[in-house]
């Protein structure tokens, strides 16, 4: 399984993009979960900081590939791809 984090804040006019695009890819995957988190939230601060993430929104992949702003399906799915065959 492949878990997806997104970064996001209420102010961000990207956010909501970056969000519709994570729904439809997850939509088509069965391996995959997706989680959101507020930067507003201590949670989300502590996962921005651990990152050294700075603007929003930002993707972080099994907690290994980061992106920032809004990712292309093609992106998310090589990025998958790569997540899946690295042996934790």
């Amino acid at each position: 399984m492949v878990v997806i984090k997104l970064l996001t804040s209420p102010t961000c006019p990207y956010c909501p993009r970056a969000r519709e695009v994570l729904r439809k890819f997850a939509q088509e995957r069965d391996d995959v979960i997706v989680v959101e988190l507020s930067v507003t939230t201590e949670e989300g601060l502590k996962e921005a900081m651990k990152y050294g993430i700075s603007g929003v929104p930002a993707i972080i992949i099994n907690d290994r590939y980061v992106l920032l702003g809004v990712p292309r399906i093609e992106e998310l799915r090589r990025l998958v791809e790569e997540a899946k065959g690295v042996i934790a």
